[in-house]
């Protein structure tokens, strides 16, 4: 009979015995006989024919029994079998069986009880065996022999096929990766704390990296292993979110070691570069987000840039122009690994290049949000940093042919903050390029933005030490709350310093006031006078009528004279005197061709006020004039401007509804009350006594307490289209010095803003309704502008549609036009690069949702 025979009739009686057994002792001594074919590490005689003997059969029932039976045994489990056993039997036997035999059959075959087991004692033993085999470390084993580290063990996974290793790996994997999920599934409010991933994790991790000091004690005997299985495990791990926590672990442990050893440097660019293809991203970014320093990267992954396609494409084009990070660490780290290494220095010099291209194309400024294009800005700051001098030389000419084009293109745009950008890489490039000719000064102002900037414009130092400090400063963050709980809080260290500090500030004064006075005559002791009310005496008469003002602007020779006339105008028109509506138009006129030759202090703000105070009480004349001069030749941008923000303003300010008799205010009706209280009259105390009482008694039923509002006339009612429709004729018409949907788009996007404003002014008013059509008509034309500015200027004024548009009307006159205006809002929320843009359309749809829903409640409640 051969050896495999005998062992495999022992097995079967073994489990006939289990099977068949009633009896606790023979559950027990069946037990026994099973533990014999593990392997005996305890044995002394290794040249004992019978102790070969039993190797041979602990080999040959690992191969050919073990998981088998280690499936029967926990389909055997019971409470009148294993129940019975005591706690040394349980551990000495049942449990060993588990922990003992082959790590990676024993954690799968336990793993899926588990997970097909109702809540029973079954399920509870399951749990148990599973909390000791990673308690006692047992996925190092596994890690060991994938590893091929127990090469003296004649396992079977060495004598399968490729294919059935490959299927083994990704059960285990699988297992291992999704452990925390599916126990917390299994289990629900009873999972152990192990199981959690904020214990889980980190024990794994730890029996990773015991796994590498054992790979690294093998290469240094010369001796053969590999990490392929650690590689796709930890390709898994961070495939399902744990890359953070992974690297955080690894980066504390392995950073000086790395440093200082080549084998620690080739074993984790093995781990890293050997992830599976579709796991590369979830590994590579989260680690280049981490390290503290460029000088780090050629440690974990060497020059596998050069090597493979899938990480040359992560690096070079996907962390550089398909994403955005609010820290500048991902594009220092990459494009100091590419700049500081000769191998890859041309894909560095590549990068440059495309990146110059990208920042200054057109296109892709208007279809980036700014968040990625400052992301692109920077890049291009951190590549100047490490830009060397042969190589500025070398590209030179190329560079400033494909830069010049992208200045160009910021400072054109419509943008603030872009035209800031442009400005400052116009800058940096002139003085970087050609340090001794001539420098372009902008003075760009010093912003945050800009001051950070300026700060990538440095190589940046290595601050691993500080990186591996901050674990220390962690822990004592954590320790802190232990000192206050024994009361040694910064109140008792510090009290010592805090009583004498008094002390010193006393005596320094007692010393102050013991120095004799030496100018006692001095000046200094007088009070000044207060001159904050005093006025400048102008030399020139301040004039008293209208056409004085206008005599005074048109021959506006004298400052004096210039400051006096825009002083006074605004008080002239206000007081509305005869004869101010035929010569309305004449002074707007005059007013908007004013030039600021004297550099007065207040000059447009002056004649902005006398401009809306003209627009409101002339309304009619001013706005025809204005809206006419909006789109007619030769006007510069800056008056184009001023016409659109006199308009709003005025719709504003005449759709206020003022009570022009001014009663006084409550408060002051008190303070005369009590000033008549405390006068001589005998009589008034009782007012004073009727007063209190009045205050302090509660009166039900006694009608109103408040007069009703008095109507006041809205005087913008009646002149709202005179505001409104010039401004939407004439809008796509490109003149020679105006293209407003072209270069001068900015004063498109102000154009709705005033629109918008002039919209809301017009609530409840008759002609609303028309209004908005005629506005959501002009919206739909503009939807797709490419410039954001625009775009947010219609989403403003959409917003004002759905608030000065009463409910009923919109939703039944304009529903049409209400559907499809949402669809856009969602298309924009969903599409559109700008995050301001995406920001005001959240902000309108919710509006009109909730519009639609008062709406709703509104026709229940009449129902």
């Amino acid at each position: 009979m051969t050896l495999e025979s005998e062992v495999r009739s022992r097995v079967r009686e073994i489990q006939n015995g289990i099977r068949n057994g009633k009896d606790h002792r023979q559950f027990v001594e069946c037990l026994k006989n099973v533990c014999k074919y593990l392997p005996c590490v305890d044995s002394s005689k290794k040249g004992d024919n019978k102790e070969k003997e039993e190797q041979e059969c602990s080999k040959i029932f690992l191969k050919n029994h073990y998981t088998s039976f280690a499936k029967f045994l926990l389909d055997s489990v019971t409470f009148e079998t294993v129940g019975h056993l005591t706690k040394s039997e349980f551990t000495q036997y049942f449990l060993h069986f588990f922990l003992n035999g082959c790590c990676e059959d024993a954690f799968l075959a336990v793993t899926f009880a588990i997970y097909n087991t109702g809540p029973s004692f079954k399920l509870n033993k399951c749990v148990i065996i599973l909390e000791e085999f990673l308690k006692k470390h047992k996925f190092v084993d596994i890690f060991r022999e994938q590893s091929a580290l127990n090469k003296d063990r004649d396992t079977p996974m060495y004598n399968w096929r490729s294919d059935g290793r490959v299927l083994l790996w990704d059960s285990i994997i699988t297992e291992m990766a999704s452990l925390p999920d599916k126990m917390a599934n299994k289990l629900r409010s009873e999972t152990s704390d192990i199981f959690l991933p904020k214990h889980y994790i980190p024990l794994l991790i730890s029996d990773i990296l015991r796994t590498l000091v054992a790979v690294c004690k093998y290469i240094r005997l010369s001796k053969d292993c590999h990490l392929e299985f650690v590689s796709c495990l930890v390709g898994k791990l961070c495939l399902c979110g744990y890359a953070d926590q992974f690297w955080f672990i690894m980066l504390k442990q392995t950073t000086t070691l790395v440093r200082k050893d080549f084998i620690w440097s080739r074993v984790c660019e093995r781990i890293v570069t050997g992830v599976p293809d579709r796991c590369m991203e979830s590994v590579l970014v989260p680690l280049v987000k981490l390290l503290p320093w460029y000088g780090l990267m050629d440690r974990y992954i060497g020059n596998c840039v050069t090597q493979k396609q899938k990480i040359q494409l992560l690096l070079c084009t996907k962390l550089i122009f398909h994403r955005h990070y609010k820290s500048p660490l991902v594009l220092q780290n990459v494009i100091g690994y590419l700049a500081t290494s000769t191998p890859r220095q041309h894909l560095f010099i590549k990068l440059f290049l495309e990146l110059i291209q990208v920042w200054g194309d057109q296109s892709s400024l208007n279809h980036t949000s700014y968040e990625q294009h400052y992301y692109l800005t920077q890049a291009f700051v951190i590549c100047m940093a490490f830009l060397t001098e042969n190589h500025k030389q070398e590209h030179k000419d190329e560079i400033l042919r494909l830069l010049m084009p992208g200045i160009q293109t910021h400072i054109s745009s419509s943008e603030p903050k872009v035209r800031k950008l442009g400005m400052f890489v116009a800058e940096i490039v002139t003085t970087a390029i050609d340090p001794e000719g001539p420098k372009l000064n902008f003075e760009v102002e010093a912003d945050e933005e800009i001051v950070a900037l300026r700060g990538l414009l440095h190589i940046p130092e290595d601050r691993v030490m500080d990186f591996m400090h901050e674990e220390f400063a962690m822990m004592l963050s954590e320790r802190a709350g232990d000192l206050v709980l024994f009361g040694l809080d910064d109140a008792s260290i510090l009290g010592e310093q805090a009583t004498e500090e008094p002390v010193s500030n006393k005596s320094q004064q007692a010393q102050k006031t013991q120095e004799p006075d030496s100018d006692l005559d001095s000046d200094d002791d007088l009070e000044p006078y207060d001159m904050s009310h005093d006025t400048q005496v102008s030399k020139v008469k301040q004039p008293k009528y209208i056409r004085d003002c206008m005599e005074g602007l048109i021959n506006c020779e004298n400052p004096d004279t210039l400051e006096a006339c825009l002083g006074a105008a605004e008080s002239l028109v206000r007081a509305n005197p005869d004869g101010l509506a035929e010569i309305s138009a004449e002074f707007a006129k005059v007013l908007l061709h004013l030039t600021e030759s004297y550099s007065l202090p207040y000059f447009r703000s002056q004649r902005f006020s006398v401009l809306v105070a003209l627009a409101v009480t002339c309304p009619k004349q001013v706005a025809e004039y204005l809206t006419e001069q909006f789109y007619d030749r030769n006007y510069s941008i800056r008056q184009r401007l001023d016409i659109i923000e006199v308009v709003g303003t005025a719709a504003q300010e005449l759709s206020r509804p003022v009570d022009p008799s001014k009663k006084p205010t409550p408060e002051v009706k008190q303070k005369v009350q009590e000033l008549s209280a405390s006068s001589s009259d005998p009589e008034s105390w009782r007012d004073v006594v009727q007063r209190r009482i009045d205050s302090k008694t509660r009166r039900f039923g006694q009608g109103k307490t408040k007069p009703d509002p008095q109507p006041v006339e809205n005087k913008f009612s009646a002149v709202a289209g005179y505001f409104f429709y010039p401004l939407m004729q004439n809008f796509d018409r490109k003149e020679n010095t105006f293209d407003l949907m072209g270069e001068d788009c900015y004063v498109l996007s102000r154009l709705m803003y005033t629109l918008g404003i002039v919209m809301y002014a017009a609530s409840n008013i008759p002609t609303v309704r028309q209004m908005a059509s005629c506005l959501l008509e002009f919206i739909w034309v503009l939807r797709f502008h490419s410039d954001s500015n625009v775009r947010q200027g219609l989403l403003f004024a959409i917003s004002m549609v759905y608030l000065a548009v009463p409910p009923n009307l919109l939703l039944k006159d304009l529903q049409q036009e209400v559907f499809e205006s949402k669809n856009w809002l969602e298309d924009v929320i969903d599409k559109d690069v700008d995050t301001q843009c995406k920001t005001l359309a959240v902000q309108a749809l919710v509006l009109l949702e909730n519009i639609i829903k008062q709406e709703f409640l509104s026709d229940i409640d009449l129902t």
